[in-house]
């Protein structure tokens, strides 16, 4: 029995030469392979490049769609600029012109309050009296004339149209006097207080406005306008990334693998062409757990490979399974889990183009002292 399971680990772990340091796993060498997308998806315009076309690293693969996302920078960008002029108008404070035309109007608020509490000068309150007396003339010459044109009315000796202008002028002459009078009464009397009130609430508001240019906008105001710029900063970042990933480019220098799209097609957020490195190579391969206390991350191993004869190529251990699997994996008994093997990837590059993904190679491993069968 342990010489049947013996042979079977030998199979799944491979075999020795006729060098009794080595033992021999062969596998088949993978190329590792990258996959260029979009994470927005979208519909395809322009494909740039064909199956099996050498490509460098940021070279344009495929286009989508790009006006949406195009009229978003430029929304984006407009938002921007808004939020920098508000925040630029804040930090900068009132413009020069913009104060001396506060000061001005302070200036006009505060003389009219000034004359308003004060009251009128002497000249204007003679003035008002000399006008309340010629109107008071004017009226008193109006009825005299309208009780002479009345009594000839009254005799049908002027006509009726002669009367009514008599009357209004009359009319006329009274008002004014009533306007006069009411300016001398207001010029003697001076201002009333809801007038003082009101010119002294106008003075506060000019001197108010002066002081907010002068002191300029609050910080707290400040600070929200700057966080608005940064939103708007970070939404036009946002735009242009999103504008970014209309253009597929080439994640690595390497080689068309795969590429099954055309324009006009619709494509999901994800990889669609596949690119692969042929100088960037990979082998897998599968050793015993006795075997596994040989190796080492960073050990360096030799291949062979049959077109080349014996020539030696180097590769090295990148990975080291950390769990085993059986072959076949239903395997339970004590006899049964000799077959227990652990995957080892190596490293390898192309030899200059010698190699390549796909070929079959043999990987030496320093040989595993196993235990003779036991005797029946």
């Amino acid at each position: 029995m342990k010489q049947v399971c013996l042979f079977s680990l030998i199979v799944v772990v491979g075999c020795t030469n006729g060098n009794n340091n080595a033992l021999d796993v062969t596998g088949q060498i993978e190329a590792v392979t990258v996959g260029a997308g979009s994470r927005v998806g979208g519909r395809i315009t322009e494909v740039l490049v064909q199956e099996g076309a050498r490509v460098k690293q940021g070279d344009v693969l495929v286009r989508l769609e790009s006006s949406e996302a195009d009229a978003s920078v430029t929304a984006a960008a407009a938002r921007l600029a808004q939020a920098q002029a508000t925040l630029t108008k804040l930090e900068t404070g009132a413009r020069p012109e913009e104060i001396q035309q506060a000061e001005a109007a302070a200036r006009r608020a505060e003389e009219q309050h000034r004359m308003v509490k004060k009251g009128l000068r002497t000249q204007e309150v003679k003035a008002a009296e000399d006008g309340a007396n010629a109107a008071r003339a004017q009226r008193d010459q109006a009825r005299a004339e309208f009780a002479r044109i009345e009594k000839l009315y009254q005799g049908k000796a002027v006509s009726q149209q002669m009367y009514d202008q008599a009357k209004h002028a009359l009319e006329a002459a009274e008002a004014q006097y009533e306007a006069a009078r009411e300016k001398q009464d207001m010029a003697v009397t001076g201002s009333r207080a809801e007038e003082i009130n009101m010119a002294k609430a106008a003075y506060e508001q000019a001197a108010a406005a002066l002081d907010l240019l002068k002191n300029g906008a609050r910080r707290e105001d400040i600070d929200a306008a700057r966080a608005l710029r940064d939103a708007a900063q970070a939404d036009l970042e946002r735009a242009r990334v999103t504008a970014d990933e209309m253009v597929i480019k080439s994640p690595r220098d390497g080689a068309v693998e795969s590429l099954d799209v055309h324009p006009g097609d619709l494509v999901k957020a994800g990889p669609v062409v596949s690119v692969a490195d042929p100088n960037d190579l990979e082998l897998y391969v599968y050793l015993s757990a006795l075997a596994l206390g040989q190796v080492r991350l960073g050990q360096e191993v030799p291949l062979t490979a049959d077109a080349y004869d014996n020539e030696e190529f180097e590769s090295t251990i990148v990975q080291i399974a950390t769990q085993g699997e059986y072959t076949p994996r239903n395997l339970q008994t004590k006899e049964e889990r000799v077959q227990q093997v652990f995957g080892i990837k190596l490293k390898l590059d192309s030899a200059g183009g010698r190699l390549r993904a796909g070929m079959t190679v043999t990987a030496h491993f320093p040989r595993v002292a196993l235990a003779p069968p036991e005797k029946p």
